[in-house]
């Protein structure tokens, strides 16, 4: 690197070249100098006076005492005083009622819609028919009733959820926990093959309504139909969570089903679960009445 004079400008050259140019040693400009370290100035002036620096497990307040979390919470909370009164008409209203109004329809519709898909569809899905493992809630087929109120009761004690007041429905294992022999879970399996209108095998669904008599009818109805009540699925519908194919059937006699939907009471408002409910049933339930 070797410094030289550049007769055209009069200043020395820093050394540098890249492709013939040269580059000149010309000093930063006063005004850029003063910005920079008006900038610095600033950024000091910054730190002392508002929030700005992590310190472990808090941060420095800063001399003004300035806090956004606090102006963001007063809006929430200015937020929440003006939409009491709106909010009133689905805490304090017949639910059954407010499901068949339009006007509800119509201004809650968006906001339920959005608390669907933030908190449900991602078991239920976007269309709420469901998956593998998770009901469909569009078929009209509910194993607690789908009015609007027993919705909401579900959506907020949950189903074997831990919570104290939950919905509680569990398939034993038969097979697994030893109550039935093979044979035995083979010839239920081909009962409910019969009772759903599948193909089976005439010989073993006869032994096997004996047997689904003496251990499963309790539950799930002599004729299959299932129980409001207890929250027995109907065996002789289109409605499967698990599955009904011969196989399907045979895996959940044998080890049993125990499906968990979470409480909402105490993470949602009570406004934000009639919400939720009224969705449900507009988008569900009417839409399988259709």
């Amino acid at each position: 690197m070797q410094v030289e004079f550049d007769e055209v400008s009069g200043r020395n050259t820093t050394g540098h070249e890249w492709d013939g140019i040269k580059e000149l040693d010309t000093p930063v400009p006063w005004p850029t100098r003063w910005a920079l370290w008006l900038t610095i100035l600033f950024a000091i002036g910054y730190w002392l006076l508002y929030p700005a620096w992590p310190v472990f497990s808090d941060f420095t307040r800063g001399a003004l005492g300035y806090s956004s979390r606090e102006l963001v919470l007063e809006k929430v909370a200015n937020a929440a005083d003006s939409q009491a009164d709106t909010l009133a008409v689905l805490v304090d209203g017949n639910l059954e009622e407010l499901a068949g109004d339009p006007e509800v329809h119509a201004q809650f519709e968006h906001a339920a819609g959005v608390l669907y898909r933030d908190n449900c569809a991602m078991c239920h899905g976007r269309d709420l028919k469901g998956q593998k493992g998770f009901p469909n809630l569009t078929d009209g087929h509910w194993l607690w009733s789908g009015l609007p109120e027993e919705i909401e009761y579900t959506l907020q004690v949950g189903i074997n959820s831990g919570h104290e007041d939950e919905r509680a429905a569990e398939m034993l294992a038969f097979g697994a926990q030893g109550i039935l022999e093979k044979a035995d879970v083979r010839a239920v399996t081909h009962h409910v093959l019969a009772i759903s209108g599948q193909e089976h095998d005439g010989e073993l669904a006869s032994t096997g309504a004996t047997i689904f008599e003496e251990n499963c009818a309790g539950c799930h109805g002599d004729d299959g139909e299932g129980g409001y009540e207890i929250g027995a699925p109907s065996l002789i519908d289109e409605a499967w969570i698990y599955g009904g194919s011969r196989e399907a059937i045979y895996r959940t006699i044998w080890s049993g089903r125990r499906g968990v939907m979470p409480f909402w009471s105490g993470r949602l408002t009570d406004a934000e679960i009639r919400k939720l409910a009224l969705y449900v049933h507009w988008n569900g339930q009417e839409r399988s009445d259709d």
